[in-house]
Protein backbone atom coordinates (compact mmCIF):
# COMPACT_ATOMS: atom_id res chain seq x y z
CA UNK A 1 0.00 0.00 0.00
CA UNK A 2 2.94 2.33 0.60
CA UNK A 3 4.05 2.07 -3.03
CA UNK A 4 0.52 2.85 -4.24
CA UNK A 5 0.27 5.80 -1.83
CA UNK A 6 3.63 7.14 -3.04
CA UNK A 7 2.56 6.79 -6.68
CA UNK A 8 -0.73 8.55 -6.00
CA UNK A 9 1.07 11.33 -4.10
CA UNK A 10 3.34 11.81 -7.12
CA UNK A 11 0.30 11.92 -9.43
CA UNK A 12 1.37 8.67 -11.14
CA UNK A 13 -1.39 6.50 -12.61
CA UNK A 14 -1.69 3.18 -10.77
CA UNK A 15 -2.60 0.10 -12.78
CA UNK A 16 -3.42 -3.31 -11.30
CA UNK A 17 -3.37 -6.61 -13.17
CA UNK A 18 -5.75 -8.83 -11.22
CA UNK A 19 -4.02 -12.09 -12.02
CA UNK A 20 -5.39 -14.56 -9.46
CA UNK A 21 -3.45 -17.77 -8.85
CA UNK A 22 -5.19 -20.31 -6.61
CA UNK A 23 -1.88 -21.99 -5.72
CA UNK A 24 -0.59 -18.74 -4.22
CA UNK A 25 -3.50 -17.70 -2.02
CA UNK A 26 -7.15 -18.27 -1.26
CA UNK A 27 -9.89 -16.12 -2.77
CA UNK A 28 -10.50 -14.63 0.69
CA UNK A 29 -6.86 -13.58 1.06
CA UNK A 30 -6.81 -12.26 -2.49
CA UNK A 31 -9.98 -10.24 -1.87
CA UNK A 32 -8.62 -8.76 1.35
CA UNK A 33 -5.57 -7.37 -0.44
CA UNK A 34 -6.75 -6.78 -3.99
CA UNK A 35 -9.92 -4.98 -2.89
CA UNK A 36 -7.70 -2.43 -1.12
CA UNK A 37 -5.35 -2.13 -4.09
CA UNK A 38 -8.13 -1.72 -6.66
CA UNK A 39 -9.73 1.00 -4.51
CA UNK A 40 -6.56 3.04 -5.10
CA UNK A 41 -5.96 2.22 -8.78
CA UNK A 42 -7.02 4.10 -11.89
CA UNK A 43 -6.56 1.19 -14.33
CA UNK A 44 -7.65 -2.42 -13.79
CA UNK A 45 -6.80 -5.36 -16.04
CA UNK A 46 -8.64 -8.59 -15.33
CA UNK A 47 -10.70 -11.45 -16.67
CA UNK A 48 -14.36 -12.09 -15.95
CA UNK A 49 -13.39 -15.17 -13.94
CA UNK A 50 -10.88 -13.34 -11.74
CA UNK A 51 -13.28 -10.42 -11.18
CA UNK A 52 -15.82 -12.96 -9.94
CA UNK A 53 -13.46 -15.01 -7.77
CA UNK A 54 -11.46 -12.18 -6.24
CA UNK A 55 -13.61 -9.03 -6.34
CA UNK A 56 -16.96 -10.82 -6.09
CA UNK A 57 -18.43 -9.34 -9.26
CA UNK A 58 -20.96 -12.01 -10.23
CA UNK A 59 -22.07 -10.79 -13.67
CA UNK A 60 -21.58 -13.17 -16.59
CA UNK A 61 -21.68 -10.66 -19.46
CA UNK A 62 -18.25 -9.10 -19.99
CA UNK A 63 -19.59 -5.59 -20.56
CA UNK A 64 -21.63 -5.80 -17.36
CA UNK A 65 -18.61 -7.07 -15.43
CA UNK A 66 -16.60 -4.06 -16.61
CA UNK A 67 -19.39 -1.62 -15.80
CA UNK A 68 -19.98 -3.15 -12.35
CA UNK A 69 -16.27 -2.91 -11.57
CA UNK A 70 -16.29 0.77 -12.56
CA UNK A 71 -19.36 1.37 -10.39
CA UNK A 72 -17.95 -0.57 -7.43
CA UNK A 73 -14.56 1.14 -7.68
CA UNK A 74 -15.35 4.70 -8.86
CA UNK A 75 -11.66 5.68 -8.91
CA UNK A 76 -11.12 3.34 -11.88
CA UNK A 77 -10.77 5.32 -15.08
CA UNK A 78 -10.27 2.23 -17.27
CA UNK A 79 -11.36 -1.38 -16.75
CA UNK A 80 -9.90 -3.81 -19.31
CA UNK A 81 -11.06 -7.41 -19.58
CA UNK A 82 -9.17 -9.93 -21.69
CA UNK A 83 -11.20 -12.62 -23.42
CA UNK A 84 -9.85 -15.99 -24.49
CA UNK A 85 -11.66 -18.83 -26.25
CA UNK A 86 -9.88 -22.19 -26.34
CA UNK A 87 -11.31 -24.19 -29.23
CA UNK A 88 -8.07 -26.23 -29.33
CA UNK A 89 -5.08 -26.53 -27.01
CA UNK A 90 -2.81 -25.01 -29.65
CA UNK A 91 -5.29 -22.50 -31.13
CA UNK A 92 -7.02 -19.71 -29.20
CA UNK A 93 -9.20 -16.74 -30.05
CA UNK A 94 -7.92 -13.65 -28.27
CA UNK A 95 -9.55 -10.24 -27.79
CA UNK A 96 -10.42 -7.73 -25.06
CA UNK A 97 -12.86 -5.03 -24.07
CA UNK A 98 -12.43 -1.88 -22.03
CA UNK A 99 -14.84 0.33 -20.16
CA UNK A 100 -13.97 3.98 -19.59
CA UNK A 101 -16.05 7.09 -18.92
CA UNK A 102 -19.28 5.16 -19.43
CA UNK A 103 -18.21 3.89 -22.86
CA UNK A 104 -17.46 0.32 -23.95
CA UNK A 105 -14.46 -0.23 -26.24
CA UNK A 106 -13.89 -3.38 -28.28
CA UNK A 107 -11.12 -4.62 -30.51
CA UNK A 108 -10.67 -7.28 -33.14
CA UNK A 109 -10.41 -10.96 -32.33
CA UNK A 110 -7.23 -12.77 -33.34
CA UNK A 111 -6.76 -16.48 -33.86
CA UNK A 112 -3.43 -17.32 -32.31
CA UNK A 113 -1.42 -20.49 -32.65
CA UNK A 114 0.00 -21.04 -29.19
CA UNK A 115 3.74 -21.44 -28.89
CA UNK A 116 3.92 -20.07 -25.34
CA UNK A 117 1.20 -18.30 -23.32
CA UNK A 118 3.58 -17.12 -20.59
CA UNK A 119 3.95 -13.36 -20.73
CA UNK A 120 0.86 -12.76 -22.88
CA UNK A 121 -0.92 -10.93 -20.06
CA UNK A 122 2.09 -8.72 -19.41
CA UNK A 123 2.29 -8.00 -23.14
CA UNK A 124 -1.37 -6.97 -23.10
CA UNK A 125 -0.74 -4.66 -20.15
CA UNK A 126 2.23 -3.05 -21.92
CA UNK A 127 0.19 -2.33 -25.04
CA UNK A 128 -2.75 -1.00 -23.05
CA UNK A 129 -0.51 1.33 -21.07
CA UNK A 130 1.19 2.46 -24.31
CA UNK A 131 -2.14 3.74 -25.61
CA UNK A 132 -3.24 5.15 -22.28
CA UNK A 133 -0.04 7.22 -22.12
CA UNK A 134 -1.41 8.93 -25.24
CA UNK A 135 -4.85 9.28 -23.58
CA UNK A 136 -6.32 6.89 -26.15
CA UNK A 137 -8.24 3.96 -24.67
CA UNK A 138 -9.01 2.42 -28.07
CA UNK A 139 -5.36 2.56 -29.14
CA UNK A 140 -4.33 1.00 -25.84
CA UNK A 141 -6.83 -1.80 -26.24
CA UNK A 142 -5.82 -2.43 -29.86
CA UNK A 143 -2.12 -2.38 -29.04
CA UNK A 144 -2.59 -4.58 -25.98
CA UNK A 145 -4.42 -7.29 -27.90
CA UNK A 146 -2.03 -7.09 -30.89
CA UNK A 147 1.16 -7.33 -28.80
CA UNK A 148 -0.34 -10.14 -26.77
CA UNK A 149 -1.46 -12.01 -29.88
CA UNK A 150 2.07 -11.76 -31.26
CA UNK A 151 3.54 -12.84 -27.91
CA UNK A 152 1.60 -16.11 -28.06
CA UNK A 153 3.79 -17.04 -31.05
CA UNK A 154 7.10 -16.38 -29.24
CA UNK A 155 8.75 -18.80 -26.79
CA UNK A 156 9.65 -17.41 -23.37
CA UNK A 157 8.11 -14.79 -21.12
CA UNK A 158 9.02 -11.66 -23.08
CA UNK A 159 7.26 -10.20 -26.12
CA UNK A 160 10.16 -9.60 -28.50
CA UNK A 161 8.19 -7.44 -30.93
CA UNK A 162 8.74 -4.02 -32.44
CA UNK A 163 6.33 -1.14 -32.87
CA UNK A 164 6.56 -1.74 -36.62
CA UNK A 165 5.39 -5.34 -36.18
CA UNK A 166 2.48 -4.24 -34.00
CA UNK A 167 1.44 -1.51 -36.44
CA UNK A 168 1.74 -4.02 -39.29
CA UNK A 169 -0.57 -6.44 -37.54
CA UNK A 170 -3.05 -3.69 -36.68
CA UNK A 171 -3.22 -2.55 -40.30
CA UNK A 172 -3.44 -6.07 -41.73
CA UNK A 173 -6.72 -7.72 -42.62
CA UNK A 174 -5.12 -11.00 -41.45
CA UNK A 175 -6.49 -12.12 -38.08
CA UNK A 176 -4.58 -15.38 -37.75
CA UNK A 177 -1.26 -15.17 -35.97
CA UNK A 178 1.39 -17.78 -36.65
CA UNK A 179 5.13 -17.62 -37.11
Amino acid sequence: MEAIAAARAANVTVSIDLNYRAKLWSTEEAYRWMHQFVQQAQVLITTEEDANKVLRIAETDYALVARRLAETYPNLQVVAITLRENPLVWLNKWTAIAYASGKLYQTRTYEVEIVDRLGAGDAFAAGLIHGLLENDVQKGLDWGVAISALKHSIPGDFAWVTATEVEGLLSSPQLRISR
